[in-house]
């Protein structure tokens, strides 16, 4: 086999920068036969930093046929106890959805990293050879605005200029939203090569409509034949046209599988994600790719329960939508495909915040909420932990906030209770003014109750 010296670069970051291999290490990939091209290539990248990979092959038709209950450790067993990685390089096929999940949902050891790479190709790998830090940067960024996110406005435009919204709550900290960088830590899982930011919106709130002008599941959307989704109440009411290519293609793959099994949550707006990968503008009809280019957002319906929602479905159906603009809380985010998230939108600063407008002008008392904190650097972060396992830290404002945060935090009572304003003065040695301020920023974290 030639081998495409861009993949096998990308190939290589897989293993060493998402996964964190180190030479020694055991790989565990499964494979099936519509990635063959894919896990050659993971293999013989592995085999070059001195990993040692191991395959199994689970054909799609076995796939299909295992049972939800069917315990996948006891086939793999030998080959997954040693494993520090694995990969999951097999079909997207929306009837393979169970088998994905029970692979996921499988007990590893604690260390075990698991890269989920449904539907991938050796294309895909172009995603990994990008520059990490940058990406990583974005996706953080993005996940904070979507956590503190109370609603968002997600306008997208036809080729002839008529421009679509679609609204959503996404429920401030209610969510928790998954930046996935593809950088896997010990005992999680996460989408590999990554590139993008994705949230649950709050079932049954969605309004409006988008246009699908990008991808649907293995179809390009050309634009002759984009299509309109209606949403009400949180879910899709219809689709405009209904008899164009691409909307007849969705009906046959997607749609009439889920109503042919009863399922009544095809229809739930399962997920809005964000990419913001620029290894390739490209859109190629595998969504694993298509939904982390930079310049897009993505729509799914269906099943969101893997990312912290609670409709489950026989689908999880994404759809890309090209240079979209995209709201949180009336703030920017992407305006026509342009990453334009503002740092000091989302990082408060103690000092400029306005007490006279705050819910916390007239407070007397104050206690710690019970919500989880890191307290590491001299900073106070409030922790997340996403539905894939993953441990996000958000600092409580910009470096200087987040320290005055620390030292507030520090001085309220271990037990809960409260205290007055007055006493916790005193203990900090901070202003009134300058105290209410740090307490009006970590109340947007949700790390206090005040009377």
């Amino acid at each position: 086999m030639e081998i495409n010296q861009r993949h096998l670069n990308g190939a290589k970051q897989v293993i060493r920068k998402c996964l964190g291999l180190q030479p020694g290490q055991n790989l565990l990939i499964f494979a099936d036969e519509t990635t063959n091209k894919l896990v050659l290539l993971l293999s013989e990248a592995a085999l070059y930093l001195g990993v040692i990979p191991t395959i199994i092959f689970v054909p799609t038709s076995q796939q299909r046929n295992i049972p939800l209950h069917f315990d996948l450790s006891d086939l793999i067993q030998n080959a997954a106890r040693d494993a520090r990685g694995i990969l999951t390089c097999v079909s997207s096929a929306p009837e393979c959805l169970p088998f994905r999940n029970r692979i996921l949902e499988s007990h590893w050891d604690a260390r075990t990293r698991i890269g989920h790479m449904p539907g991938a190709s050796s294309q895909i790998l172009k995603l990994a050879d990008v520059n990490f830090d940058q990406l990583v940067e974005n996706c953080f960024q993005l996940s904070l605005a979507m956590a503190r996110g109370k609603t968002i406005e997600f306008f997208s435009y036809s080729r002839d200029g008529e421009e679509h919204v679609l609204t959503a709550e996404l429920g401030a900290w209610q969510r928790i939203p998954v930046p996935s960088d593809g950088i896997i830590m010990d005992g999680v899982w996460g989408n590999v090569p990554s590139g993008e930011t994705y949230i649950a919106p709050i079932e049954g709130t969605a309004q409006g409509s988008v246009i699908i002008n990008g991808s649907i599941p293995n179809m390009i959307v050309g634009q002759k034949n984009e299509f309109v989704i209606n949403f009400e109440n949180g879910h899709a009411v219809n689709i405009e046209p209904s008899d164009n290519p691409t909307s007849r293609w969705l009906y046959k793959s997607q749609i009439e599988i889920a109503q042919q099994n009863g399922d009544l949550n095809w229809s739930n707006l399962a997920e809005i994600g964000i990419g913001v990968n620029p290894g390739n503008s490209r859109l190629t009809g595998k969504m694993l790719f298509d939904e982390k280019c930079a310049g897009t957002a993505h729509i799914a319906l269906g099943d969101n329960m893997f990312m912290g929602g609670i409709a489950k479905s026989t689908i999880h159906c994404d759809m890309v939508i090209k240079n979209p603009t995209i709201l949180i809380n009336r703030r920017p985010i992407l305006d026509r495909g342009k990453l334009v998230v503002m740092k000091a939108d989302w990082f408060d600063n103690y000092r400029e915040v306005d007490i006279q407008s705050s819910v916390l002008a007239h407070a007397d008392r104050v206690s710690y909420s019970g919500t989880q904190v890191d307290l590491n650097n001299g900073q106070l972060k409030r922790m997340l932990r996403s539905e894939p396992g993953r441990i996000i830290n958000y600092p409580v404002g910009e470096i200087e906030t987040s320290k005055i945060a620390f030292k507030v935090f520090d001085c309220l009572p271990s037990d809960n209770s409260s205290i007055s304003l007055i006493d916790l003065e005193q203990r900090t040695s901070l202003t009134s003014l300058a105290l209410k301020q740090t307490l009006h920023v970590m109340n947007e974290f949700e790390l206090i109750k005040f009377s």
